[in-house]
């Protein structure tokens, strides 16, 4: 295995963000070129343009990274890099925004599909060179929505050329479902993927579930930041940068977050406090939401999977699900009262009395929207804060 460590590949992450950080695209080629002289060869020719924006958003073309053959110490290998932008805030503040296909056919936010696909036909040209090149190692790197578009370049290297790439993703929000991150983890190997993501960067912890993190299995890379707030200080590649700074994969694999298990989320459910907007409660929230729809319906995230073929939105879904489990029996229907008082008070609204005749599709679907913009808000404030916006070409 030829994997980059932790300095390379955040250093990657981060200095492709000089497309947006120097005045001109030919000043950051020559700084690039400058910083990485021997190596790699920045231009016009090895820029990848991507199209931003999703349904009801304009959409423009930018300069979203580079696909590299590497020189020198990184002789045989190749680079596909990608940055974030704060075009993420509008698809994630975009409702409307539904579910495609991934290259392995699953489940995958549009929004990110979109700009992925966008940038396709470039990256095909480039693999058409690096199957001529000696290329042994493929290395997609990306920080914020540059870590969504390197996994599913990631599963689209492997289902189009039958090549195992190396995946890097720093603070990504979630790609899919479990269905593509299933498939993409088995098929890349769960020992080539590479997420970090710090303790209180709230982007990893959206879009809410059904979508879930890559890889599925195997290692997460948990880097512990200071407070207890979902903020935008610890999103940015600065932090990720020193955060990882001389330290080994297998040193930061030491560092783990709480786990949760369904004992701990169900006594979590039964407490009567209230829920203040912490990273902590976003995690449980999450958590919870996961183990009542289980409790209401055993194959619900496949079903969840399964209607993104349907007019029926997610939010939808999971209302269709939690609505029919007030019906079923008393301890079923009792799990998703506390799982709704659980999300009113964490947006504000707690109640002390909610009885199952409130719980209509209606009135649950709007507390599952009403906390999803609540989170997509205050990771949009977060992406406003760390990131700049694209560079039009």
């Amino acid at each position: 295995m030829t994997t980059l460590n932790p300095d390379q590949s955040a250093k990657l992450a981060d200095d492709v963000y000089t497309l947006t950080r120097l005045r001109t695209l030919e000043d950051a080629y020559k700084y690039l070129n400058t910083e990485y002289a021997g190596v790699f060869s920045f231009s016009e020719k090895t820029l990848t343009k991507g199209k931003t924006g999703g349904p009801g958003i304009i959409k423009c073309k930018t300069a979203f990274g580079f696909t590299l053959l590497g020189q020198g110490s990184y002789s045989g290998q190749a680079f596909i890099i990608f940055r974030g932008t704060q075009y993420l805030a509008d698809w994630l503040t975009n409702l409307n925004i539904g579910c495609s296909r991934s290259s392995f056919s699953q489940s995958v936010h549009d929004g990110f599909n979109i700009a992925f696909k966008s940038m396709e036909r470039q990256i095909a040209d480039f693999m058409d060179t690096v199957k001529n090149s000696g290329v042994h190692s493929i290395h997609c790197v990306g920080h914020s929505l540059g870590g969504a578009l390197a996994t599913l370049c990631g599963e689209w290297i492997k289902a189009k050329y039958g090549m195992k790439p190396y995946i890097y993703t720093f603070g990504s929000p979630r790609v899919g479902m479990s269905g593509f991150a299933t498939t993409c983890t088995r098929e890349v190997g769960k020992e080539r993927i590479f997420r970090v993501y710090h303790k209180t960067d709230v982007v990893p912890c959206i879009p809410i579930w059904p979508y879930i993190h890559t890889p599925n299995k195997g290692t997460q890379y948990y880097l512990p930041s200071p407070g207890i707030l979902p903020g935008a200080e610890y999103h940015g590649m600065n932090h990720y940068v020193a955060s990882v700074q001389d330290k080994s994969w297998q040193t930061l694999s030491a560092l783990k977050p709480e786990q949760k298990s369904d004992f701990s989320i169900a006594a979590w459910l039964k407490e009567e406090g209230p829920v203040g907007v912490t990273i902590k409660a976003v995690e449980w929230l999450d958590a919870a939401i996961q183990f009542v729809i289980r409790k209401c319906i055993g194959a619900a995230e496949w079903i969840v999977s399964k209607a993104m073929g349907t007019s029926a939105t997610i939010m939808d879904r999971l209302a269709f699900i939690l609505s029919d489990g007030v019906t079923l029996e008393e301890n079923i229907s009792a799990w998703v009262v506390r799982l709704i008082r659980k999300i009113l008070s964490f947006l504000g609204r707690a109640r002390h009395a909610l009885s199952k005749a409130e719980l209509s599709r209606t009135y649950i679907k709007s507390v599952l929207t009403d906390l999803q913009v609540k989170l997509n808000s205050i990771a949009q404030n977060a992406l406003s804060s760390a990131l700049v916006q694209g560079r039009a070409i």
